[in-house]
């Protein structure tokens, strides 16, 4: 068994969709589905991550499929401190003397009893000490801001099981708002669609692909397609049609004036003297979700400020965790030890 004095410390993103891991001098060396493959009859695990994710709709009835993590927040302490365990062996193999600090990354909206649950499954997977940082304010660090300064940023942090705008300001949230509705339940509205309108049914998976490849709200993508492969409702033969984008949009376009109403609420909230780094300054478009084509424009549009994306908006949250984790005092210096 190896053996090391001190283990390496980590970041992590514990998100509903996957769980990013940043290791220092590494940077993001874990970025796998929050999915594990259980044995119904004794529970014991038989994949994690890719894998078990491929799995699903593809599985007997002796084996389930669990996501651990709901909406941002534990939903099974069991099974997120297995999957946390699995990859802290990946990063630290065999024995510590002295074990990993780690900084987690958690909704704004969290209470304190699910972030308990967070700290605590952290602990037990084998943390000597947690930091807990909200996701949108680490998204701030990770897309190259510095929202320690006395100075309002406006943020929309789009995930797969909830949506978020807030305003940060001095390493703390200013002003907040959660929607519980995010990208798996727009691969959700596709489904339903296509069972509706097109008579055919299809899994997670492949609405999750239609989402990334072809949703959009831009009028200019409306003639995008592809072929899609299910079940026809009407003989349960398989079936293939080909999807436009158009056809699709309101699968979205929903969930798109949703967001603008909350970004409203939270702007009233705000203070004036925020309000005005916010006019000069735009939004922050981040998390996984503030990829789908023609989104971020028709926020835009709506509320007339301009919006600023990294090239990869879901990591955003890891890599600022990640930059927190190296400096904890530039994180902390406005928190209570």
């Amino acid at each position: 068994m190896k053996f090391r004095i001190k283990a390496e410390d980590l970041a992590i993103d514990l998100g509903t969709s996957s769980i990013k891991v940043f290791k220092k001098e590494d940077g993001v060396i874990i970025n796998e589905p929050s999915v594990l493959v259980l044995d119904h009859q004794n529970r014991q695990i038989k994949a994690i991550g890719q894998e078990a994710k491929d799995m699903i709709g593809k599985t007997p009835d002796e084996i389930i499929i669990q996501r651990p993590i709901e909406k941002g927040v534990i939903s099974d302490f069991n099974l997120t401190e297995a999957m946390l365990n699995y990859y802290f062996q990946q990063i630290n193999p065999g024995f510590s003397l002295l074990q990993a600090r780690a900084v987690v990354c958690v909704p704004s909206g969290i209470t304190d009893i699910e972030q308990r649950a967070v700290e605590d499954a952290a602990l037990h997977a084998g943390s000597r000490d947690v930091i807990m940082v909200d996701e949108s304010l680490a998204s701030c660090f990770g897309i190259g801001l510095s929202p320690e300064d006395p100075r309002g940023i406006l943020v929309i942090n789009l995930g797969a099981g909830n949506s978020e705008v807030c305003v940060v300001s001095l390493n703390g949230i200013v002003a907040s708002k959660t929607l519980k509705i995010g990208g798996d339940d727009i691969d959700k509205n596709i489904q339903t669609f296509l069972k509706e309108n097109k008579k055919i049914e299809i899994g997670l998976n492949t609405a999750e692909k239609i989402k990334k490849e072809i949703l959009s709200l831009r009028i200019k993508d409306k003639n995008l397609s592809m072929d899609v492969e299910g079940r026809d409702l009407s003989d349960a033969k398989p079936k293939r049609i080909k999807l436009k984008s158009e056809e699709i949009a309101a699968c979205l376009s929903e969930f798109a004036d949703s967001l603008v109403e909350m970004i409203y609420l939270v702007l009233e909230k705000t203070p004036p003297e925020l309000s005005s780094d916010i006019k000069n300054d735009g939004f922050i478009l981040t998390g996984g979700m503030a990829k789908v084509k023609g989104l971020g424009e028709y926020i835009e549009k709506k509320i007339n400020l301009k919006s600023k994306i990294s090239e990869n908006p879901e990591l955003d949250a890891i890599k600022g965790a990640g930059l927190i984790m190296e400096n904890p005092d530039r994180f902390l210096k406005y928190q209570s030890r």
